[in-house]
């Protein structure tokens, strides 16, 4: 239940964070309050970038490219992006942990 505005954002942000990661993105979703239709006025917008070879400079770089897409739209909504290494996002799903299934089977993929 994004609304236009949240769109909006999402489809910035995507291009910002695939010019940053390169092929190392595997995948960003959307997930959170604004998704599944309980947002407040105050919520974030949640997003999810999957990575391959996460490093702490990459997550960095994908943190600084959320920031810029949020300054270009008034910091409204604040985005809260999350950076997850792929064989870990993956394994946390295998082994039932019930956030990275939530997000990956209830989340958006862009």
């Amino acid at each position: 239940m994004l609304t236009r505005n949240d769109q909006k954002i999402v489809h910035a942000l995507k291009p910002r964070l695939e010019e940053v990661a390169g092929d190392r993105l595997q995948a960003v979703i959307v997930y959170g309050s604004r998704v599944w239709g309980q947002a407040e006025p105050e919520s974030d917008l949640d997003v999810a970038a999957i990575v391959r070879e996460f490093t702490p400079e990459l997550e960095a770089s994908l943190l600084e490219a959320a920031y810029q897409v949020m300054w270009d739209h008034d910091f409204s909504p604040l985005l809260s992006l999350r950076v997850f290494d792929a064989d870990s996002f993956a394994a946390y799903q295998e082994k039932g942990f019930s956030f990275y299934r939530k997000v990956a089977q209830e989340g958006i993929s862009l």
